[in-house]
């Protein structure tokens, strides 16, 4: 009998933990594809009808969200792993005041996803906006990016890139300090120039790490809605109604849930690919090197 509940008492300690990842993460996902084959009217979940929630979602303006979101997550991704990484090595380097600049820019990640929208969408507001100002005082034209659908675009990835690539730059850093210093000294040895250094020992070294944040922050910046929410709403012409935007308001505005839950699922699955990518390239190529 001892013998027994010893055997057991490992899996009877992860019950607790198991039901509330069931609750939270297994539970919400399947209910999600249940919803997405069916017909809903407002709470009440119908009939069953194949694909018909997916079909709505590829007409003109579900392929514009589809348009955008691409555009909003390739932006968004290159841009803050190139300031992360840009970051990281000037930290790296023995400058004076290192310790002052590493605080500085870790500002942004302590602002929420709600202050970092409205200010942003104060700094560029076509009326009372300091930037429309200094535009229109130091060089007689008007400023509304918000107004436009690039500038609306180019807006939301600048606020999205701002709050977001300290995550990025504290991983990356933490890549570049573990490489070792000899590395770098025989290389100035050799008489290689610091692109050389970058090139050949930083890019290969951290290029792992690199990868995981890139995934990271793909995976965040499909389910981003509250920045695209507070700042464009969407507008102008859906230039910027992400699909994430679009299964919130689609659920919490229209009740149209069968027809959100299908924008979440192709959400989960392109999520889902991303992840399978990255465990396919990195993760079985890395355990392939060490065994090697």
């Amino acid at each position: 009998m001892n013998t027994i509940v010893s055997r057991a008492s490992p899996y009877l300690l992860l019950t607790p933990a198991a039901v509330i990842i069931f609750a939270i993460t297994l539970y919400p996902i399947v209910n999600l594809f249940w919803i997405a084959f069916h017909a809903t009217n407002y709470f009440q979940i119908g009939s069953f009808n194949a694909g018909a929630n997916f079909f709505s979602l590829f007409n003109a303006s579900g392929m514009r969200s589809f348009v955008a979101t691409a555009i909003f997550v390739i932006a968004s991704d290159v841009l803050a792993l190139s300031l992360a990484i840009f970051l990281a090595l000037l930290l790296e380097a023995p400058l004076r005041s290192r310790g002052l600049l590493r605080t500085v820019v870790m500002v942004p990640w302590l602002v929420s996803q709600v202050v970092t929208a409205l200010l942003w969408q104060a700094m560029l507001d076509a009326n009372f906006g300091p930037l429309a100002h200094l535009a229109q005082v130091m060089f007689g034209v008007s400023f509304a990016p918000l107004g436009n659908e690039f500038g609306a675009m180019a807006s939301m990835v600048i606020a999205n890139v701002w709050r977001s690539y300290p995550f990025a730059l504290v991983l990356m850093l933490a890549a570049l300090q573990s490489i070792p210093s000899e590395m770098y000294e025989a290389a100035r040895i050799d008489g290689a120039t610091r692109w050389q250094e970058f090139r050949y020992i930083s890019l290969p070294m951290a290029g792992q790490t690199a990868m995981v944040v890139l995934i990271l922050l793909t995976f965040e910046y499909f389910t981003l809605v509250t920045i695209p929410f507070i700042m464009t709403s969407g507008g102008p012409n859906e230039a910027t109604y992400l699909l994430s935007l679009r299964v919130w308001r689609e659920a919490f505005t229209n009740y149209h849930f069968g027809y959100s839950a299908a924008a979440g699922v192709v959400v989960f699955c392109l999520n889902l690919v991303l992840a399978l990518v990255y465990i396919r390239k990195f993760a079985v190529k890395g355990g392939a090197d060490v065994q090697r």
